[in-house]
């Protein structure tokens, strides 16, 4: 007996019923897990965190001029404080341009960091990046060892930072090496200092598509990884 067409577009329609629900149901996941993560990572305590090869700033924000964002400002005063507290020789400001011809937030973050007791020694600048992946990188290329490294970025970035990271280590052919994530803070905040609810809901999409990205450049390599802004 075969199936008339109604019936075939019934079926047709419940497979897709179940996709979308199971996507959702996916996606609230990742959700509920980010807001976990985000909401209980506790702040960086430099007496329990082992000596690293480099703490790595990542960028996160920059007006064309060259200003960097408050989240930013935060993330390399954690760096400085854990620099300061004997944990790494270096740190690595990762972060590329907003406009052509202007400064690259790497450079800027390191001015700051510069600014706030950073010696200049003890800044690496990775100019290029446009996305966490990138970030990646770049990064790996100039940091003089990469055994373990501190990560640092808001909680709610750290997941993705981490697996960016042990990602690029893998297609450079580096040996696994130890990464420790450290919280500048758990989420950037709107104005009236309330946790920024766009910015969480957007990073949950944001992990699948940084997936994607890092397995189509894992199967086809390309030297030109302007794509993976």
């Amino acid at each position: 007996m075969s199936i008339t067409g109604g019936a075939q577009r019934t079926l047709g329609l419940k497979r897709l019923i179940r996709i979308i629900a199971g996507l959702s149901l996916l996606y609230a996941s990742m959700t509920a897990a980010l807001l976990i993560w985000t909401f209980t990572w506790p702040p960086p305590d430099p007496g329990t965190i082992a000596p690293a090869d480099a703490i790595v700033c990542l960028g996160g924000g920059m007006a064309p001029d060259g200003t960097l964002s408050a989240p930013v400002l935060t993330r390399i005063d954690t760096c400085v404080q854990l620099y300061q507290a004997g944990l790494a020789p270096v740190v690595v400001f990762t972060g590329g341009r907003v406009r052509r011809g202007g400064p690259d937030a790497g450079r800027q973050m390191a001015r700051y960091a510069a600014s706030v007791g950073l010696p200049d020694d003890a800044a690496i600048i990775e100019g290029r990046a446009h996305s966490t992946l990138q970030n990646a990188l770049f990064s790996y290329d100039m940091i003089p060892a990469t055994d373990h490294l501190i990560i640092v970025t808001e909680a709610f970035h750290l997941p993705r930072s981490y697996a960016s990271f042990k990602w690029a280590a893998w297609e450079a052919g580096l040996p696994r090496p130890r990464i420790t994530l450290a919280m500048s803070e758990q989420v950037r905040r709107d104005a009236d200092e309330r946790p920024n609810w766009h910015i969480l809901a957007r990073e949950s999409l944001a992990i699948w598509y940084n997936l994607a990205r890092a397995l189509v450049y894992s199967a086809h390599p390309d030297p030109d990884v302007n794509w993976l802004r």
